[in-house]
């Protein structure tokens, strides 16, 4: 597993996976066997919950398919609204949740509510872990300070290139400069000890033209740098692809995703979709408000998409069999 993807895996995820994984190798595996299985393995609630509280980015990255949907005819920008985020808390509170990301298919800093709603998400999940990716283009000291104070424990910053031109053509719309010049104010703000606890990551895409630019990196920002995976997300959504995928090794047989087994994906209206690939929501798993967390966790369709990745059986056109992210993550 890659070593970004090793940081944010729990020994309960791990240790189910791996116990899923050797399952499901048995040939003898009916359906009976394999629902026996998700029964005793599968978390009753889940691990980690993504979220949405507004749809807007301010970048158009050449791996993700944000620019190419949100261009389509008819796509309007919402908001998660205030009683949806705390009915969404309330239901998490006391469930033995890990992980918290409030950020989903979007650019989390562009939603100005967001260190006040941190602060609630603290207030109720005390044990919970919570963590942004942002691509910097807003950060400041400043806010840095106010998402710290308001019980942010992890903020990843995707730099895709150390030079202008291979930054500004990856991360179309974003001024390499400003980027730069805003994590130049934030790192030492976090050497000095102003963020308190907060980790402070920044993250970068292993592929050639990314990594061929990190002789260019400035020093100071040198520990701060984890390489990190790319998938073939726009293929997924049907946006044109524009930067490949990591490489990976290729395997006999595709290795079991984890996110259908720890992880509850919810956009800003409370619909949980497959996984953030699922751009197009072309996979429903239920909406909250409607059905609880725990049923739509532990519902009949969440079930059904569990099996197929146990078999390594999916219908035609499903989001899981175009997929590359399984790989890009198991390889090492």
């Amino acid at each position: 597993m890659r070593a970004f993807d090793q940081r944010t895996t729990g020994a309960r995820e791990a240790d189910s996976l791996r116990t899923l994984s050797a399952l499901r190798e048995r040939p003898d595996a009916t359906d009976a066997f394999l629902d026996t299985v998700l029964d005793a393995e599968v978390p009753p609630f889940p691990l980690k919950v993504q979220l949405q509280t507004y749809t807007r980015c301010n970048a158009a990255c050449e791996m993700c398919p944000y620019p190419g949907v949100t261009a389509e005819p008819g796509f309007v920008h919402e908001r998660m609204s205030e009683a949806m985020f705390d009915r969404i808390l309330g239901e998490l509170a006391g469930r033995g949740v890990e992980r918290l990301s409030p950020f989903l298919m979007n650019e989390p800093l562009l939603d100005k509510r967001l260190p006040d709603w941190i602060a609630r998400a603290r207030a109720a999940l005390p044990s919970t872990k919570i963590g942004l990716f942002s691509n910097g283009a807003a950060l400041t000291p400043d806010l840095a300070r106010r998402l710290a104070d308001a019980g942010l424990d992890e903020l990843c910053v995707s730099v895709h290139g150390f030079e202008r031109t291979t930054y500004e053509r990856v991360m179309g719309g974003l001024s390499f400069e400003r980027v730069l010049g805003n994590l130049r104010a934030v790192v030492p703000a976090h050497a000095r000890g102003e963020l308190g606890r907060l980790h402070l990551q920044i993250v970068t895409g292993d592929v050639p033209e990314v990594v061929a630019t990190l002789p260019h990196m400035p020093s100071e920002l040198g520990p701060y740098v984890l390489l990190k995976g790319f998938s073939n997300e726009r293929t997924v959504a049907e946006v044109t692809q524009g930067l490949g995928s990591s490489r990976h090794k290729p395997r006999p047989r595709r290795p079991l995703c984890q996110r259908p087994f720890v992880k509850l994906y919810v956009m800003h209206d409370g619909e949980c979709v497959l996984c953030n690939c699922d751009w197009r929501r072309r996979v429903s798993l239920g909406r909250i408000g409607e059905r609880t967390v725990e049923q739509i966790w532990q519902g009949a369709r969440y079930r059904a998409v569990r099996r197929a990745h146990l078999r390594d059986d999916f219908g035609a056109g499903s989001i899981c069999a175009g997929c590359d992210y399984p790989w890009v993550v198991d390889d090492e």
